[in-house]
């Protein structure tokens, strides 16, 4: 038995995503992964993620073949949202979760917009993968860059607090590429309800999973599951862009 363990912040949704996307790409690798999450019940901001699987699971392996990936944006009427077919070298992952279900128009968990493509964020983020990163750090290594798909809180500004628009100074800002990448894969297999603009929850899962049920369990739950349930919602900087905000513990049930 082969087992990774990697710490999170459960109130960032792009850190939950990452952990999906996780899930997504050692599955393509033949792995088998089976996932669960352990959350603290004293500190808030502190859990741990699981895999595990009877095959290897080598964390630098995967993250070189994602550096190394290459892809290609397929046809769509807006340059700006083209969907990617992501190759790696043990198969192909199609994203296009930022439209609905006919590709015809984007949903409220797509944040970027003005000259950011997906073909440029695909682009940018791809070779600033670090494949020497170890699993306690992961989700913590940041970049100066331009450019994000919004999914990781830490790397959006109020221009109330701030003062000024990065963008608008042409100025890079602190990015975290793995969770941004990562994240962008996991929204694909574990897409939440993109219709609520104003919440959007998420399920941490604490029994142990394989990739199917643990996809329902990420959405909708069912009796017996256990879980704990965040939300988070979906707000503007700037004219344009916006951004997953941090998460709260849900009060529904």
């Amino acid at each position: 038995m082969n087992r990774i363990s990697i710490p999170l912040d459960p109130l960032n949704p792009g850190q939950f995503y990452a952990c999906c996307g996780l899930i997504d790409l050692f599955d393509l690798s033949g792995a088998r992964v089976r996932s669960r999450f352990e959350v603290s019940e004293d500190r808030p901001r502190t859990a741990e993620f699981e895999l595990r699987s009877d095959e290897d699971l080598n964390l630098h392996s995967l993250l070189d073949e994602l550096r190394s990936a290459t892809f290609e944006c397929l046809d769509h009427a807006e340059k700006a949202v083209k969907p990617i077919r992501l190759k790696l070298r043990r198969g192909e992952i199609v994203l296009d979760w930022w439209f609905d279900h006919f590709r015809v128009k984007t949903v409220s968990i797509k944040c970027w917009a003005g000259q950011v493509t997906t073909e440029k964020l695909i682009t940018e983020l791809l070779p600033s993968i670090d494949p020497a990163t170890d699993a306690d750090h992961i989700f913590s290594v940041p970049r100066m860059m331009k450019t994000r798909f919004g999914i990781d809180p830490r790397s959006a500004w109020n221009t109330l607090d701030l003062g000024y628009s990065p963008n608008e100074h042409n100025q890079d800002a602190a990015t975290y590429p793995l969770v941004e990448l990562l994240g962008a894969v996991g929204l694909q297999g574990f897409r939440p309800n993109s219709d609520a603009r104003s919440s959007v929850r998420y399920n941490l899962w604490k029994n142990l999973l394989p990739r199917v049920p643990a996809r329902r369990a990420a959405t909708t739950g069912w009796p017996g599951l256990s879980c704990s349930t965040y939300e988070f919602s979906i707000e503007k900087r700037g004219q344009s862009y916006k951004f997953f905000t941090f998460a709260a513990p849900s009060r529904k049930e």
